[in-house]
């Protein structure tokens, strides 16, 4: 008997163990982790908006440049808004100029005063300020009073009807500039006259 031990074939070895192969990530899996998105920057000109309004004019969006530190220029600016608003309430509607009512509610806040007062307080000619006179007069609003201590001069009274006029239009316009005005706070709004009137005593 042969002790010889026959080689193992092929089909009796132990099949060889397929290693594992590292998966590869697809981009396209719905598994696979994505990268966040960068955030969306807004258009330059969308961030620039508001600088631009404050540098600008406030019509035509120009440019103001040192222009934006002159108060003169930003109180001509202001007063294209002021002027529209008086003659939509008052000027249009009673044919009234701003110098006829501004003397007709000095007039009536400081009775029996002078058209020299008047001239000095409102830095105007002394025919421009008479012209505004005789239009008060010819429609009832003013009476002339002889000066007794002066009978060259005289002193200068409002009617009952120029008392009440002058009333009513001071009121609605305070009542539309805090209307209409609304870039101004209520707070801004007093500030504002009050600098205003702080800035006209320099003169």
């Amino acid at each position: 008997m042969n002790n010889q031990r026959s080689p193992r074939t092929p089909s009796s070895a132990k099949p060889a163990r397929n290693k594992p192969q590292p998966r590869e990530h697809n981009a396209a899996s719905p598994s696979a982790p994505s990268a966040p998105a960068a955030p969306l920057k807004p258009p330059r000109a969308r961030a620039e908006e508001p600088k631009l309004a404050m540098e600008s004019t406030p019509a035509g969006r120009l440019r103001e440049g040192p222009l934006q530190q002159l108060l003169g220029y930003q109180l001509a600016q202001a007063s294209i808004v002021t002027i529209a608003l008086f003659q939509d309430v008052v000027g249009n509607p009673h044919a009234l100029r701003t110098v006829e009512y501004t003397l007709l509610a000095l007039i009536q806040a400081n009775p029996r005063v002078s058209p020299a007062q008047l001239t000095k307080a409102l830095g105007l000619s002394a025919p421009y300020i008479t012209n505004g006179l005789d239009k008060l007069a010819g429609r009832g609003l003013i009476v002339r009073e002889t000066n007794e201590n002066d009978r060259r001069g005289f002193h200068l009274s409002v009617t009952a009807q120029g008392e009440s006029l002058a009333q009513t239009f001071t009121t609605q316009l305070l009542e539309n500039e805090r209307a209409k005005f609304k870039t101004l706070t209520p707070a801004e709004h007093l500030m504002l006259t009050e600098l205003l009137h702080k800035l006209a005593r320099s003169r």
